[in-house]
């Protein structure tokens, strides 16, 4: 998959990046909904029962990412051929499913015309992006120098 390592480690970065910088982006269009005024909601119950549902099910994806970042068995197979693709697939899995935070942020935003969802939401995506990219480069270490 990757012909070296730094080769690998750059995309990773690159893929990180942009998951990082996505959730300022909602951010922002966040902000300008909430200059608008508008909303989806009109029930302040509906919104904290979505509220609700999306907490459960961030909680469900924290699970599944700690999951898939410490699971030795986990594509195992693939550690005899192809060692620096299975760690970023790995990591780029784990990175994505990070970013599902930032997006239940930006549904509860759209719902209820606040900002302040978002921002929580994000902070647990950043959270964990951190800890995923500190997982990856952990795996790097045992990686071979080709």
């Amino acid at each position: 998959m990757f012909p070296d390592k730094t080769r690998m480690v750059k995309i990773a970065n690159l893929l990180l990046l942009q998951l990082a910088i996505a959730p300022v982006i909602f951010i922002v269009v966040a902000f300008l909904l909430e200059l608008g005024g508008a909303s989806l909601a009109t029930n302040p119950g509906f919104v904290l029962q979505v509220l609700f549902v999306l907490i459960l099910l961030s909680l469900a994806v924290i699970g599944i990412t700690v999951f898939v970042q410490t699971s030795k068995s986990l594509m195992s197979g693939r550690v005899r051929y192809d060692p620096m693709g299975r760690a970023f697939q790995v990591m780029s899995l784990g990175a994505i499913l990070s970013e599902q935070h930032a997006v239940f942020g930006l549904i509860l935003t759209f719902l209820s015309g606040l900002t302040f969802y978002l921002v929580g939401f994000s902070l647990v995506a950043w959270t964990s992006l951190w800890w995923v990219r500190q997982r990856f480069m952990q795996s790097l270490g045992t990686l071979p120098n080709t």
